[in-house]
C-alpha cells in the first residue's frame, strides 16, 4: 500500500491519490485500492507517460486511473482492461485553451504508449495506456455511440482541422 498523498518517483507532479479516486466508487462503497503489483505499473504509466505530458502542458486532470474489476463492471467497462491493471489513465488538460489534438501529437510524436484513445473528439478526452515490454503506439478514434477506429494522425488532423 501507497501513501495516497505521496508524490509518485519520477513523476512528482502526481500524488497516488489522483490514479485511484473514483466519486462512483465511493457513491456505490466500492473498494478502488489496487493490489500491491499494480502500483508499479502505475508509477511507470506516470513516469514515462503522463509526466512528459505535463511538463509540456502544464497541469493534467485524471479523470480515471486504477480501476478495480468491481467498479470498471459497475461503469460498464471490461474486467480485461488496463485501467483494471494499473496501465491507463484517461486524461485530459487543466486548461481549456490546450487541444487535445495537440496533446495527441505531442504523445505520438515523442512518447513511446501501447494505445492512445481520442475519446468524443473534439471536446472529450484521451485514454493512455502503456506497458513496459509491449508499445504498440496504436491510435483510435471512439464517437459518440462507442465505436472504435484505427486512425493514423494525418486523418484525425483532416477530421478535426481548424477552419
Amino acid at each position: 500500500m501507497r501513501d495516497l498523498n505521496s508524490r509518485l518517483p519520477g513523476a512528482q507532479n502526481f500524488r497516488y491519490k489522483e490514479f485511484v479516486k473514483s466519486s462512483v466508487a465511493t457513491r456505490l462503497g466500492i473498494d478502488n485500492t489496487p493490489p500491491g503489483w499494480c502500483w508499479l505499473n502505475i508509477e511507470k504509466l506516470a513516469k514515462y507517460v503522463l509526466q512528459p505530458i505535463r511538463d509540456e502542458f502544464g497541469p493534467l486532470r485524471i479523470l480515471s486511473g486504477f480501476r478495480s474489476k468491481k467498479l470498471n463492471k459497475k461503469i460498464g467497462g471490461s474486467i480485461l482492461s488496463n485501467h483494471c491493471i494499473g496501465q491507463a489513465a484517461d486524461i485530459e488538460p487543466w486548461r481549456d485553451k490546450i487541444a487535445l489534438i495537440d496533446m495527441a501529437e505531442f504523445i505520438i510524436e515523442n512518447l513511446d504508449f501501447r494505445t492512445l484513445i481520442l475519446e468524443y473528439m473534439p471536446d472529450g478526452w484521451l485514454h493512455l495506456d502503456y506497458r513496459e515490454d509491449y508499445n504498440l503506439n496504436r491510435i483510435r478514434l471512439k464517437d459518440k455511440d462507442h465505436n472504435y477506429e484505427n486512425v493514423t494522425m494525418e486523418y484525425v488532423r483532416n477530421l478535426y482541422k481548424e477552419n
